[in-house]
C-alpha cells in the first residue's frame, strides 16, 4: 500500500470516526427536520457571497503572480482558482487544488507559454505559498483580535492560547522573511532560487503585499457574514461579534491535515462554539453541513470550467490537424 493511499485512509478514518461521534450525540430526526426547513433565500445569499469570496482571492494571487513574471489575464487566475476549488473536492486536504493551481499557472494557456513550462513552476509554487500564507495570516489574525476585543465570550482558555500562538507565528515569521532571503543568500540554496526571487520581488513590492492582505481582510468578513446568514437561514441570531470568532476558529481547525477536507472537524468545530451561544446541537451540525454544502456547489462551478475548457481545447486540435492535412 502506497503511502499517500494510507493516508487517505487515515484520513477517511477520521473523518468517519468524528461524524459517528457527532450523530451519536444528536437527534438525527430532529437534524433532518432542521436541514430541510432551512431558509433557501438566504441560503442563496450566502452561496453568491462565498463565490463573491473566491474572486477576490483570486485577484489576491494575481497580484501576488505578477511580480513573479506571470502576466496572464485576470480571467486565467479565476479560472484556474475554481478548478483548484474543484480539485479539492476529490483530494484528501486542499493541497491537491493547490497542485492544480501551479500546474495550471506554470504550464499556462496562452501562445507564449504553449510549449512548455518556461522554468514557471517554481515561481507559480512561490505564488500560489504566498496567496495561502497571506489568507491563513489574516485569517488567524482576525481571530486574535475578536477574541482581545470581544472577550465576554466565554471560551476555554486553551482556545484563546492557541489563537494567539498561531496568530503571533504568522506574525514572527513575516518579520523573519528578510533574515531568511539572507540565509539562502548565504548558503547559496540553488533549489531556492525562485523562493528567493520571490521574497525579494515581494520585498521591492510592499505596496502588493499591502492590497493583498486588504483583499484577504475583505474576503473573509464576507465569509464571516456568511456565518449570520447561515444562522438566519436556520433561525439562529448570531451576531457579528461573535461570527468573526466562529469563522476564524472553524477555518483554521478545520484546515487541520488529519481529516478528509475538514470533514468532521468542521462540524465538530461548530457544536462547540455555537453551544456556547445556546444553539442546540442539531442546529449547529446543520449549520456545518449547510457551510460545506456552500463551499461544494461553488467548488463544482470550477468542474464545469474544467469540462469545459478541455472540451474547447479538444476542439481546437481536431481544427489544427484538419487544417495541417488540407
Amino acid at each position: 500500500m502506497s503511502r499517500s493511499t494510507l493516508t487517505f485512509l487515515l484520513k477517511a478514518v477520521v473523518s468517519l470516526g468524528l461524524l459517528f461521534f457527532l450523530f451519536a450525540e444528536i437527534d438525527v430526526a430532529q437534524l433532518r427536520r432542521v436541514l430541510s426547513s432551512a431558509h433557501l433565500s438566504y441560503l442563496a445569499v450566502a452561496l453568491l457571497g462565498y463565490f463573491s469570496g473566491q474572486i477576490i482571492c483570486s485577484l489576491r494571487w494575481a497580484l501576488l503572480a505578477r511580480p513573479l513574471g506571470f502576466t496572464n489575464p485576470f480571467k486565467d487566475f479565476v479560472i484556474f482558482y475554481f478548478i483548484g476549488m474543484f480539485f479539492n473536492l476529490f483530494a484528501p486536504s486542499t493541497i491537491g487544488g493547490d497542485i492544480g493551481r501551479v500546474f495550471y499557472l506554470a504550464r499556462g494557456e496562452s501562445e507564449e507559454r504553449a510549449k512548455g513550462w518556461n522554468g514557471s513552476t517554481g515561481s507559480a509554487l512561490v505564488s500560489v505559498i504566498a496567496d495561502r500564507f497571506i489568507g491563513f495570516a489574516v485569517l488567524a489574525w482576525i481571530g486574535a483580535a475578536a477574541l482581545v476585543v470581544f472577550s465576554t465570550y466565554t471560551l476555554v482558555p486553551i482556545i484563546r492560547y492557541l489563537t494567539f500562538a498561531l496568530a503571533a507565528g504568522f506574525l514572527f515569521s513575516w518579520m523573519l522573511l528578510p533574515l531568511f532571503k539572507r540565509l539562502l543568500h548565504r548558503k547559496k540554496f540553488l533549489k531556492g532560487e525562485k523562493l528567493l526571487l520571490g521574497l525579494e520581488a515581494y520585498a521591492s513590492n510592499r505596496q502588493i503585499i499591502v492590497q493583498t492582505i486588504a483583499l484577504s481582510l475583505i474576503a473573509h468578513l464576507i465569509q464571516a457574514w456568511m456565518q449570520i446568514l447561515l444562522g438566519q437561514a436556520l433561525d439562529v441570531e448570531i451576531p457579528w461579534s461573535y461570527a468573526l470568532i466562529i469563522y476564524p476558529l472553524v477555518g483554521t481547525f478545520s484546515a487541520l491535515p488529519i481529516s478528509l477536507n475538514g470533514i468532521g472537524l468542521r462540524e465538530g468545530g461548530y457544536l462547540f462554539l455555537l453551544r456556547q451561544i445556546d444553539v442546540s446541537p442539531e442546529k449547529a451540525i446543520a449549520f456545518g453541513i449547510l457551510w460545506f454544502a456552500i463551499v461544494v456547489l461553488d467548488s463544482l462551478v470550477g468542474g464545469v470550467v474544467f469540462i469545459v475548457r478541455k472540451s474547447v481545447r479538444r476542439s481546437m486540435i481536431v481544427s489544427d490537424i484538419k487544417d495541417q492535412a488540407r
